[in-house]
């Protein structure tokens, strides 16, 4: 924890996936100041007519980032880190913004197991460390 997975509508080369990883890794701990070795990344290729919402002109494919994260956290430090990671899937998948869907899921520290013990929720001294 944190766990950013996304699910892509179409195929994308190791290259390309390992620098959204990285990306996605180092915006995280950014934003959320936390250390860059705490976040995970799950990508899951889906592939092509396999992920859809119902846009103004039908059916159309769509990029879901679901983040998992430890309790504490402002309203406002979850907003930029969605629109950042918007913009990051945009820029490397060349997909468009509006295609591109956040959902935050929020977890107590005592949900999250790491290392044999669990985790505890998110304080700012963790930024500094």
């Amino acid at each position: 924890m944190p766990y950013l997975h996304l699910n892509l509508a179409k195929k994308y080369s190791s290259q390309t996936k390992r620098e959204l990883a990285t990306r996605l890794c180092r915006l995280y701990s950014e934003v959320m100041q936390t250390q860059s070795w705490r976040p995970n990344v799950g990508i899951a290729e889906l592939g092509e007519d396999n992920l859809f919402h119902l846009g103004p002109d039908g059916l159309e494919s769509i990029t879901m980032v679901l983040v998992e994260i430890r309790r504490g956290r402002s309203l406002d430090q979850r907003l930029e880190l969605g629109r950042r990671l918007v913009d990051t899937c945009s820029e490397v998948l060349q997909v468009a913004k509006r295609t591109v869907l956040v959902e935050f899921t929020v977890h107590t520290g005592d949900e999250i197991l790491r290392d044999g013990n669990w985790a505890a929720d998110w304080t700012s001294a963790e930024a500094s460390g």
